[in-house]
């Protein structure tokens, strides 16, 4: 059963609201983790926030980036559970760029059957799930996402655009680019951070995002499901399914986010 969208929205918007408080202060407190990425009182606010509210909205486990991941053995018996990222893109948000979300998936059976991501500094939700997806911008009312179609941006306006890190496997990007400028069309790369690729990808703003490098699985789950309802997919670097929380790491070695699964990209990406 799909939860309640606008439990989940108010939710998001709660621990957005916490992250700005903490985002316009003149001081606040940053760690470095194990694994050397970077922890603030917003991740934490953000974390606390979520946990407690989705606790009363489906009461179901919680996979969270910013608490001890259960043993597989644990996991393994679940059917359904929350997966969060409270804070990505927390260099962005170190850096004062604005380009962080909040990240939120419900997965059923290792599949992701809803997701949200939410620009707190833009005040943009993207969210989606049984089969439809939106946005909502400030005070807006809710519109429909659609995905671009790459034969129809390549047919008519003989250039294709493409996301990418602003900070991650850079080279391997630019060799991807210079590639389907031979093979195929004109590529427009644009940069952004944290999950918002994920999302602009649903809204038609690109048709393809790569990534070389490691990620999370709660990096991606809740772009994944917002994608999947606009006919659009995230795979692995071999063009394979994803699935979550059913290997002993939540690690994800890179993936493939399409914006429409209309087009085969495997000869040019797999090459």
């Amino acid at each position: 059963m799909q939860p309640n969208y606008a439990d989940v929205i108010t939710l998001a918007k709660q621990a957005g609201e916490a992250i700005l408080e903490i985002y316009n202060r003149s001081e606040y407190t940053a760690v470095e983790k194990a694994d050397s990425s970077p922890l603030t009182d917003a991740d934490i606010a953000a974390h606390n926030i979520l946990v407690a509210g989705l606790k009363t909205i489906k009461d179901i486990p919680i996979i969270s980036e910013e608490a001890d991941t259960p043993p597989l053995e644990e996991r393994s018996n679940w059917n359904q559970f929350w997966l969060i990222d409270p804070l990505d893109g927390t260099k962005e948000f170190i850096d004062r760029n604005g380009e962080f979300t909040v990240n939120i998936a419900l997965i059923q059976d290792h599949e992701p059957i809803f997701g949200l991501i939410y620009a707190p500094v833009t005040d943009e939700m993207f969210y989606g799930g049984a089969g439809k997806a939106y946005c909502i911008r400030g005070n807006q009312a809710p519109v429909l996402l659609k995905a671009s179609s790459p034969s129809a941006q390549v047919r008519e306006h003989a250039h294709i655009r493409v996301f990418g890190s602003r900070r991650h496997a850079l080279e391997d990007l630019e060799l991807l680019c210079d590639r389907l400028r031979d093979r195929l069309s004109q590529v427009e790369l644009i940069s952004v951070g944290s999950a918002l690729k994920l999302a602009y990808l649903a809204d038609g703003q690109a048709e393809l995002y790569p990534r070389f490098g490691n990620v999370s699985e709660w990096d991606i789950a809740a772009g994944h499901a917002i994608l999947r309802c606009v006919d659009g997919d995230i795979l692995s670097r071999q063009y394979e399914p994803i699935r979550y929380g059913y290997k002993p790491s939540m690690v994800v070695p890179g993936f493939i986010a399409l914006g429409s699964v209309d087009y085969d990209w495997r000869p040019l990406l797999l090459s």
